[in-house]
């Protein structure tokens, strides 16, 4: 009975300074917790502005390439038609009209195309694209087998890379480089898939070396109908059948390069390289 009256002296003070380093310890905790929101929160900001930075200025380039098209294809066709339209009206003899009509219903094919473009602008970040470029590239081609777009077998080697965060150049370099996959992966749909081509598969590589990464699109197919490949060979005179716009994206990345490769097996490859920039360059 004693030993107990002369501990509760020493209880209470006790139980009082392990409440208070409770206290201080809880303190402690909410306040790193909220300096870990705080981080998150302004991590996020940061990565939202880059990528409506990144999402401007992918906005005007696409823009841009559009009016060149447009000002380098269908404005120069339709100045050669009023040409063709003024001879009409000096020379009374009967003319053949089916070439002029022919070039305008081109010439309205094209401008359509052009605006569709404008229609399918992105205006935000492509999603899939988050969690990399090769897995946004690998979810594309999944998207095409699910929708039955896509028929052929597929050899894919995605390898992923060291993609610099919180970058706005290299989101708005990341998008063009999808937008080249997808154009490339449509030619082939369009004119190597049977039936309009032989190919039985496609092979999707997306390699890194140091800074150098490529990208290529093989197929192992030929054209079946010959009048489809002399259509493209004038389209791409013009600009059309996407190589113009792979092209364009080419040369806007750095040390970009693109390649069209006739394969002596039969079959075509495109190729895309660049070189990836870190944060610091």
């Amino acid at each position: 009975m004693f030993w107990m009256q002369l501990n509760v002296p020493l209880v209470i003070p006790l139980l009082t300074l392990v409440a208070i380093g409770l206290l201080v310890l809880f303190s402690l905790r909410l306040g790193w917790q909220q300096n870990l929101i705080d981080e998150q929160r302004c991590e996020i900001d940061r990565l939202h502005t880059i990528e409506q930075t990144a999402v401007i200025s992918q906005t005007h380039k696409l823009l841009h390439r559009i009016a060149a098209n447009i000002h380098d294809g269908p404005l120069q066709e339709l100045k050669l038609v009023m040409d063709s339209l003024e001879l009409l009206q000096m020379n009374s003899s009967d003319v053949d009209l089916n070439p002029i009509l022919d070039r305008l219903e081109d010439l309205g094919n094209h401008l359509r195309q052009q605006l569709y473009q404008t229609r399918a602008i992105a205006l935000e970040i492509t999603p899939d694209l988050r969690e990399g470029l090769d897995i946004g590239i690998a979810k594309k081609l999944q998207q095409l087998v699910d929708s039955g777009e896509l028929t052929l077998h597929i050899i894919q080697c995605l390898q992923p890379l060291t993609e610099p965060h919180l970058n706005s150049m290299w989101l708005e370099a990341r998008e063009d480089i999808y937008r080249f996959f997808t154009e490339a992966i449509a030619n082939v749909i369009h004119h190597a898939q049977p039936p309009q081509g032989t190919a039985t598969q496609v092979k999707v590589r997306l390699v890194q070396q140091a800074q150098l990464c490529t990208l290529s699109i093989e197929n192992d197919g030929e054209i079946l109908d010959k009048s489809i490949l002399e259509i493209t060979t004038q389209q791409r005179q013009r600009g059309g059948y996407g190589m113009k716009l792979m092209q364009a994206i080419a040369s806007d990345l750095h040390k970009g390069a693109f390649e069209r490769i006739a394969l002596a097996e039969g079959g075509i490859r495109v190729q895309l390289t660049w070189h990836l920039l870190h944060n610091s360059e």
